[in-house]
């Protein structure tokens, strides 16, 4: 089938997401404004306008009324997803690198109501350290002063660099700069309950979870993607590429994994594109072999996401163009080969 190629960026894509049903794509690049998309016909409905810097990561609730957004102008934003109308900005001492909106988020706070939670993650920079920090977005006391619901400073040689619920409230995987990845329990303490310093050599680039909520799946600038169990970090299965991986995602109705990635951007005009392996891959989730990819960005891919009906894959190139492609019924029916 051939993709849609959505152009709403003038700059490289940093992230793509489908909400829940499906029907919406909420895209982030180097600009200034997400923008939000059709899934159906790639029409661009609006665009989220606010920041002033480069957003590194969107994130939408469970229900698709609310946004969240990071970005290198310090801020991190919470938005109403249909109307695109700020509603609160959280300031931040250095570059927000990440933010994740959790699935339910029940509190001490609120503890007999259910609201959404909205972790997010600090680029160390100077004298500041890298941050976690979580927040209820329902307690505006929270969103506008320097008093979040849960925070940790890490030190300074530790960076984190993305961050993930994967549990519907009080489970928080971190991945960092180093290769490390660490779990919080939210509900019992400050302290990491679960880490796994092994996981990768080089810095984590994305962390995503499956549609089952049971795996992991992280990507590495060291060449490889790897599935861990959302319950203990144990590594499960390693997926090697010939370039750094910058994004990775888990197939909902079959036991596929998908990788972007490709050289270096600051690389590419010393490659030819056949050597930059800015294909999107796809591989057997148990026996760890590639069997197909397709092409279609000039540079590497930066972000991708798999469609909740498992028939579509979106990605997000360097060269600031979403692709959304449909696999055809050849791949629905295809059977791997033992």
């Amino acid at each position: 089938m051939r993709p849609l190629a959505l152009k709403g960026h003038d700059r490289s894509l940093t992230r793509v997401r489908f909400n829940r049903e499906g029907d919406l794509l909420i895209s982030a690049a180097k600009n200034k404004q997400p923008c939000l998309w059709y899934t159906e016909n790639g029409e661009r409905i609006g665009t989220y306008d606010g920041h002033n810097g480069v957003v590194w990561d969107v994130d939408v609730s469970w229900d698709t009324a609310r946004l969240g957004s990071a970005s290198g102008d310090n801020s991190v934003k919470f938005w109403d997803c249909k109307t695109g109308i700020l509603l609160n900005t959280i300031s931040t001492r250095t570059p927000a690198k990440s933010v994740s909106l959790s699935y339910s988020g029940k509190t001490t706070t609120f503890p007999n109501g259910y609201g959404h939670l909205l972790a997010y993650t600090t680029q160390k920079m100077t004298k500041n350290p890298s941050v976690l920090c979580v927040v209820d977005t329902r307690d505006n006391q929270q969103m506008v002063s320097d008093c979040p619901l849960f925070r940790t400073d890490y030190d300074f040689e530790d960076s984190a660099t993305t961050c993930l619920f994967t549990g519907a409230t009080d489970i928080l995987t971190v991945g960092f700069d180093n290769g490390h990845i660490l779990q919080y329990d939210l509900k019992n303490n400050e302290e990491p309950y679960q880490f796994n310093e092994k996981a990768h050599k080089l810095a984590i680039t994305d962390l995503q979870l499956s549609p089952d909520g049971a795996f992991i799946i992280s990507s590495s600038k060291d060449k490889t993607a790897t599935l861990l169990d959302v319950y203990t970090l144990k590594k499960l299965k390693k997926y090697k590429s010939e370039r750094p991986v910058n994004s990775a995602c888990i197939s909902p109705i079959r036991d596929h994994v998908c990788l972007g990635g490709g050289e270096d951007a600051m690389q590419v005009t010393q490659t030819a594109v056949s050597a930059g392996h800015f294909e999107a891959k796809l591989y057997h989730m148990v026996f760890e072999e590639e069997f197909a990819r397709f092409k279609g960005h000039f540079g590497p891919i930066n972000t991708i996401a798999w469609h909740p009906s498992g028939k579509i894959i979106a990605t997000g190139g360097e060269d600031g163009y979403v692709r959304v492609q449909e696999l055809d019924e050849e791949y629905l029916h295809f059977k791997y080969d033992y």
